[in-house]
């Protein structure tokens, strides 16, 4: 959410032991690394998965670019966009008045990653008064200079994007990578009060989420039954009132499940409520005993605020510990923002709890963090107690860019599997099995 309320009274034990990273800048490494190669990854669960940074820098890409094509879909709706050389007449007609699913193109993959940055270039006039952070503008060449690395054919096609009732219902997109084999949901976080975002933060009751059935016999008392999740965040995907139609969760479920082909992974990612939003369907993801979802899903988030309360928590990390779901959740040290609201609202307030390890950044190191190891120091970093005076400069998306490229180096030596392994970062107690 790019601005939000902000609770100051109460300090929160939350998240865990902090370790201290290393220091220091470092080189800038070829953006092949990133999308395009097999180099630095380890295969764990017969998937090929990439390091920390390679894998995390996508999907901060994928956050931030969401803001931005949800402007372009509705200026080419309005006629603001010349798209005669990148859409054939018919496609176009018929998205007057429908969400944009294109996974019909090039031979079934989807829209080129690479035609959408023709749409960039020839309208890229109209798209600075729409988009003038300079900063979308940098992602979008990095992301097409890592297609262009490879001339062989493209990797990296947009497959749905759910914009067009966007004053009831949440945004999101589904893309697909080909030579990482996964498919990738978005979440689009707060934007202006055309939409219901603001609504959606402001709804902090609890609502009671039914427990996945892959959790039920794990867990005791009413825990077998439901968690008790931020009410307006679980609404805006399973329980709209105002949608006109199927749910988010249906919907994403429709979208993702033709592109879940032998050997793909499902990777959910999103900034600030679009970061709420993923690591609550990726708690349902991973929960769900449909056997075409394949397990585990990967979830990387930046800047979330809390989702759930202390029995989510639980049952997340159960999630965890059986190996269906890795959660990196990344911030910014000193950003408000994940540290509201600190608890419910209703008649019986609850405190609200974090999930998955915590990679926080600070300008020149880094820690990282799982609720299994609290402690007082890490209670005071994730207390509401930030300068709120330069609430934006934290929680915003490029400086967690700038400082993911700082800790590049060290980074790219590091994998979320075996931070699992570690028992610094997930106590003594925690023992992940293997699928």
């Amino acid at each position: 959410m790019e601005r939000f309320f902000v609770f100051i009274s109460v300090l929160i034990a939350q998240r865990g032991l902090f370790v201290l990273a290393s220091d220091g800048a470092n080189d800038v490494k070829p953006l092949t690394a990133v999308v395009g190669t097999k180099s630095g990854t380890k295969t764990h669960y017969g998937y090929d998965y990439p390091n920390i940074y390679d894998e995390s820098i996508p999907m901060l890409w994928s956050s931030k670019l969401v803001y931005a094509f949800a402007d372009l879909v509705e200026a080419g709706r309005a006629g603001q966009l010349d798209l005669q050389h990148t859409f054939p007449p018919e496609v176009l007609e018929k998205y007057e008045d429908q969400r944009l699913d294109v996974r019909d193109l090039s031979d079934g993959n989807g829209l080129p990653f690479n035609t959408i940055a023709q749409i960039v270039h020839e309208n890229r006039e109209v798209l600075k008064e729409l988009q003038p952070n300079e900063f979308v503008q940098e992602i979008i060449a990095k992301v097409q200079a890592v297609e262009d690395a490879d001339q062989s054919s493209d990797s990296l096609f947009l497959e749905t994007f759910s914009s067009i009732d966007q004053a009831t219902q949440c945004v999101y997109g589904v893309w697909k990578d080909t030579d990482k084999k996964r498919v990738v949901v978005v979440f689009r976080g707060s934007t202006d009060l055309s939409t219901r975002d603001w609504q959606t933060n402001f709804s902090a009751q609890m609502a009671e989420m039914r427990t996945p059935k892959l959790l039920v016999d794990k867990l005791q008392g009413k825990l077998k039954d439901r968690v008790l999740v931020h009410r307006g965040f679980y609404n805006y995907i399973f329980n709209n009132k105002k949608a006109d139609g199927d749910q988010r969760f249906d919907m994403i479920l429709a979208d993702i499940k033709p592109f879940v082909e032998d050997g793909y992974k499902i990777y959910v990612t999103g900034h600030s409520l679009g970061a709420a939003l993923s690591s609550l369907l990726s708690f349902k993801l991973a929960g769900s005993d449909k056997s075409w979802i394949p397990k585990p899903i990967s979830c990387i988030s930046y800047a979330s605020p809390f989702n759930g309360s202390g029995g989510f928590q639980k049952a997340f990390t159960q999630l965890e510990k059986m190996g269906l779901i890795r959660y990196l959740r990344i911030t910014n040290d000193n950003d408000t923002v994940p540290t509201i609201p600190p608890f419910s609202l209703g008649l019986r307030r609850r405190l609200m709890k974090h999930v998955g390890i915590n990679l926080r950044l600070k300008d020149n190191s880094f820690s990282l963090h799982h609720p299994n190891t609290n402690g007082l120091g890490n209670a005071l970093r994730n207390s509401v107690v930030k300068p709120v005076w330069s609430v934006m400069k934290y929680h915003l998306l490029p400086l967690h860019d700038e400082r993911m490229d700082k800790q590049q180096k060290v980074l790219q030596d590091m994998y979320l599997h075996d931070l699992y392994e570690n028992e610094e970062i997930m106590g003594k107690g925690f023992s992940r099995d293997e699928l």
